[in-house]
């Protein structure tokens, strides 16, 4: 079988490039392991951003709900919370939203192949040619790698390094009435994130949804030496559990049910491209490193990797040498952000609750951070302002004690 271009994966990076190139008269065939629909292991938040830029996605039934404000703690619990009248974030169950998107990409025209995984690719002088677990083989002029962490791709073409920066994660999305939600988050369905939970390095979430809430807890990489025990992640999950019960966040009669694993990488890949190969999404390692949200990320690159095989297309060079405006492609999009979200990671060993206690007397502060936190604001855009009215907040506060 001959193609134009073959992408491999289907999730929101992927059925993205698929539509996009489909879209241009590109022959395209998008290939995954999974039988569509399925799930996958996600806080299910959406930033409002990706609507703005692919409004076809807000015009359609995908998004679940919306939230219009939202409460951080500190590990000592100190709370910052923030409600709009504008939608904060959107929510979005990844069974559906998924799905939905790999519609969009056969609507416009791609092949799409489903429940098949990708054993092997060969990259050759005139074409490149992959070989699935059922012996098929698929030649094309250039492979989209959008199959996730652990990327058969990345692997097999050398990309992806032997040690890598990753966060670990745990969640369930848990069905809900619509009456109860509303009687917990209001009908602005306010998430909630609890920042160092019992000493983690990470964070747990509450996100309410239509009628799910989704319960979940990543951990990062612990930074240094430390003689502290890790618990298992499970363990600090239901931990967290009884203690949303606890606060009454979550209703007392919920039980644990279908919890699900995940891992996430937490830096670009030092290279996203190779001789016919480009990566997009987890693949290439574009997630926001603090939050671990990478849904956005994952669909503008796979946009950026679309946009730059149809000029390669054009003059017929799929050299590592052409295809590296890809990179710089999504380094001059959101490349400065995800920059500046790595060097906030390692600032965020302090403690927080000082900060909290400044930003919680300050409404537009609090509104900056929120935004960034949602994927609202640009991080690299607002990191200024952040910081000047930081200080201007703590100096008024010296003056203000005297």
């Amino acid at each position: 079988m001959k193609t134009e271009v073959i992408v491999v994966g289907a999730g929101p990076a992927g059925s993205t490039a698929a539509k996009f190139l489909a879209e241009k008269g590109v022959n395209v065939v998008l290939i995954d392991k999974e039988v569509f629909p399925r799930d996958k292991p996600c806080g299910g938040g959406l930033p409002l951003r990706a609507l703005q830029r692919y409004p076809y996605i807000k015009d359609s039934d995908i998004i679940e709900s919306y939230s219009y404000g939202g409460c951080g703690y500190t590990a000592k619990l100190t709370k910052v919370e923030v409600q709009k009248d504008e939608p904060l974030i959107a929510m979005v169950l990844r069974k559906k939203f998924d799905a939905g998107l790999v519609k969009f990409a056969i609507d416009c025209g791609a092949d799409f192949i489903g429940g098949k995984a990708v054993k092997d690719i060969t990259v050759k002088p005139e074409s490149v040619e992959i070989k699935l677990n059922d012996g098929t083989l698929i030649e094309s002029k250039v492979v989209i790698g959008s199959d996730g962490y652990s990327s058969t791709i990345a692997k097999k073409t050398g990309l992806r390094p032997k040690k890598e920066y990753i966060a670990v994660c745990v969640c369930e999305e848990i069905p809900l009435n619509k009456e109860i939600i509303e009687q917990f988050f209001t009908e602005k369905r306010l998430v909630h994130f609890h920042t160092r939970f019992q000493g983690i390095n990470g964070y747990g979430w509450l996100f309410p949804k239509e009628q799910h809430i989704n319960i979940g807890i990543g951990e990062y990489p612990t930074k240094g030496k430390t003689t502290q025990k890790k618990r298992p992640i499970k363990e600090n999950y239901n931990q967290y559990f009884n203690f949303l019960k606890e606060q009454k966040l979550i209703p007392e009669s919920l039980k644990i049910g279908n919890l699900r694993g995940g891992v996430v990488p937490l830096w670009p890949l030092k290279k996203t491209y190779s001789d016919r190969v480009i990566l997009c999404g987890d693949a290439a390692g574009l997630v926001n490193p603090v939050t671990a949200e990478g849904i956005y990320y994952a669909m503008a690159s796979g946009e950026l990797a679309a946009n730059t095989i149809v000029k390669a297309l054009e003059v017929d060079d799929f050299s590592d040498r052409f295809l590296s405006r890809y990179q710089r492609a999504w380094k001059n999009d959101f490349g400065k952000d995800l920059t500046y979200l790595l060097s906030t990671t390692k600032r965020l060993d302090g403690d927080t609750d000082k900060f909290f206690n400044v930003v919680n007397k300050d409404d537009y502060l609090s509104n900056m951070l929120l935004g960034i936190m949602s994927g609202q604001l640009s991080p690299h855009e607002y990191r200024w302002k952040i910081i000047k009215r930081y200080i201007y907040l703590k100096i008024r506060g010296i003056f203000q004690t005297k």
